[in-house]
């Protein structure tokens, strides 16, 4: 038994990779050639031999692919996040297919990345899908599907970890249903949405302190934290990304009123505590500006105080 992978995060794909290549069973790796920056050493240091590692351009990917597939004559192909749409052709070179692992349930979170769309959306829990490749992208039927909990306060880095460790779980069992015959392929349920989830990015990312409650506000932080930087806000016309909220308790005096995203309290302390709808707060622990990372008591030796207000730069 043979199988290629193609991987765009080191996270999700290496314990799956590291237990192939325990059973002898991995033919070799693919990765975009934008992120070798990021996962060539890391697959060498895995145990890949550079020799079978493969670098993908968007410019002739296709060819290269099916080049690669020529050579190594796997028995399936699985993939870890690929952004390009696989021709028919390509997706049935091996005998086993592609099997695509999916971070997210489906239908309901099709698209690009579903980790940080169920992270922000507060699910209580995530599922992995393994489903048989088509040309459609997240389309095909199911083969194997888990579920896996949340944790509160659990932030995009942990959360990917922790899904990687489920993805290796499933390799004995796969290539076992695979060798026996047993590997069941069960279409997809229709689903009430229509459009697929997009990469995250701008507005998404933002933070509005008017519209959102505290705890949409730190399940956007913790999505955010660390792939895209954190969740933005201004102070004045300084971005600040921020990377790590809490909910805070403050005793305030009857009448007490504040503005969503205004500072109530600073101090070398405690830090910086925010003001949000609903007489909730939030503690704000680790910002990341354009001048470093700093804890919410450096904040206020930098001179951040009672009053401000974080605002939204239109």
């Amino acid at each position: 038994m043979k199988v290629a992978v193609i991987c765009n995060s080191d996270s999700l794909a290496f314990p799956a990779i590291g237990c192939l290549i325990s059973r002898r069973e991995l033919a070799g790796a693919a990765i975009l050639a934008r992120s070798m920056s990021s996962l060539y050493q890391p697959l060498i240091g895995a145990g890949v031999p550079q020799t079978n590692i493969l670098l993908l351009a968007k410019d002739n990917w296709q060819t290269t692919m099916e080049n690669w597939l020529n050579e190594l004559h796997p028995d399936m192909v699985w993939v870890f996040g690929f952004p390009w749409r696989v021709p028919e052709a390509i997706l049935g070179m091996p005998k086993g297919g592609f099997l695509n692992f999916h971070f997210g349930s489906v239908p309901q979170y099709k698209g690009a990345d579903p980790i940080f769309w169920q992270l922000k959306n507060g699910e209580e829990k995530a599922t992995l899908v393994v489903h048989k490749m088509t040309a459609d992208i997240d389309e095909g039927p199911v083969v194997m599907r888990r579920e896996m909990p949340i944790m509160k306060g659990e932030n995009y880095g942990l959360f990917c970890r922790k899904s990687g460790y489920l993805a290796a779980e499933l390799v004995d069992t796969l290539i076992n249903d695979y060798l026996n015959n047993r590997l069941v392929e069960k279409q997809q349920e229709p689903g009430a949405i229509s459009l697929y989830l997009k990469k995250p990015g701008g507005q998404t990312l933002t933070i509005s302190w008017e519209e959102q409650s505290a705890e949409e506000i730190e399940r956007l932080v913790n999505a955010a934290n660390p792939k895209y930087g954190g969740a933005s806000t201004y102070l004045g016309s300084t971005e600040l990304r921020i990377l790590e909220a809490a909910p805070a308790e403050i005793k305030t005096e009857n009448g007490f009123e504040a503005a969503p995203g205004t500072v109530v309290y600073a101090d070398v302390v405690y830090g910086v505590i925010v003001a949000c709808r609903q007489d909730k707060f939030l503690k704000i622990n680790i910002v990341h500006t354009a001048d470093g990372y700093f804890s919410g008591s450096k904040l206020f030796s930098m001179g951040i105080k009672a009053g401000e207000k974080f605002n939204n730069l239109n």
